[in-house]
Order: structure tokens, then C-alpha cells, then sequence
């Protein structure tokens, strides 16, 4: 997998996956064609964490950070290292879509986070899943980032990727099913 090449080790990781009745070209093709518009939880919680200050609209993918990986057909590496428990949180001035400058990257007072999407064949369907990991640069920085976690990893975070790991699912399923 991708995501152990840009963060082997962690401070912080969820994981969600999903069996689709589907194959794993159409599963990767609704992930990547899925809307904002389509997940009212993803909207909801933009609007509350950018207070009106994001787009809400435009492909899902958006959502996650930076791209950095891509692996093979049907895997991506999304990441960027910030002060995710700031109000309104900064963002380290990291080269876009560098995945060694991300790595790398050790300055304190940092998260470095990277969210992995693959599709994996099954049987007759495939499994979704998405993976979230987090290294913090220093002891503080893993301080401040440990009460967000928790509070981010039941609510936000999580309902996002199980929003999004549904609405896939019916997407791939009834274009597999058309």
C-alpha cells in the first residue's frame, strides 16, 4: 500500500473499508466522480469547521488533502502537514503533490496526515476502504493533536469516510446493476 511509503509509522490511524457488489474498475470510477453535493454529513461538517470560508460543491476527492501517490489503478495517497487543532488551521509550506518533500518533512509543531483510498478485487465484488494516518513532528504538537483526534475520529473524520464509503457503494452498485 501506498500510505506505508509516505508514513511507515504513526501516531494516530482509522481505518474503513467496504465489501461493493461491484467490480473494481466501476467502484474506482464512483469514488472518483462523487460529489460534495451528493453527502449532506460532508457538507454539514465543512460548513461548521470552514465557517462558510470552503467550497462546498465539486468532486469528493477535494475533500481530502493534496494528492501525493498515486498506486497503480486504483489506490491514491491524499496528505499535508497542518495545525489541524487550530480554529482555523495552517498548513505546513510544503511543495504541492511532493510525496518525498512529505515524508521528509520533521519541523516541529507539525500533524503530517495521509489518507489512503484503494479498491481491492473480491470475489464477484471488491472492498473499498480508506485509511488515515497521523505522525506529529514533536512531543507538542502530539499534545495539542491527541484531544482533536479523538474528537475528530468519532465524529467528522469518521462520518466522512462512512458517508463516503456508502455513497460509493450505491453508486458503483447501481451502475453495475444498469
Amino acid at each position: 500500500m501506498k500510505l506505508d511509503h509516505l508514513l511507515p509509522s504513526y501516531d494516530f490511524r482509522s481505518h474503513y473499508h467496504r465489501r461493493i457488489a461491484a467490480d473494481a474498475e466501476t467502484t474506482w470510477r464512483a469514488f472518483r466522480s462523487l460529489t460534495v453535493e451528493e453527502l449532506p454529513t460532508v457538507r454539514l461538517l465543512l460548513r461548521l469547521r470552514g465557517l462558510g470560508r470552503l467550497r462546498l460543491s465539486g468532486p469528493v476527492t477535494e475533500v481530502f488533502p493534496i494528492p501525493l501517490l498515486a498506486g497503480g489503478h486504483h489506490e491514491e495517497v491524499r496528505g499535508q502537514a497542518g495545525k489541524y487543532w487550530q480554529p482555523r488551521p495552517s498548513y505546513a509550506p510544503l511543495p504541492a503533490g511532493d510525496a518525498d518533500a512529505f515524508r521528509d518533512f520533521a519541523e516541529p509543531g507539525w500533524a503530517k496526515a495521509a489518507v489512503g483510498v484503494r479498491v481491492v478485487p473480491d470475489g464477484d465484488g471488491c472492498v473499498l476502504s480508506a485509511e488515515t494516518r497521523v505522525k506529529c513532528t514533536d512531543t507538542r504538537s502530539l499534545g495539542a493533536f491527541a484531544p482533536y483526534w479523538i474528537l475528530i475520529k468519532a465524529g467528522g473524520a469518521g462520518l466522512i469516510r462512512l458517508e463516503t464509503l456508502r455513497a460509493v457503494a450505491a453508486r458503483a452498485e447501481a451502475a453495475s446493476d444498469a
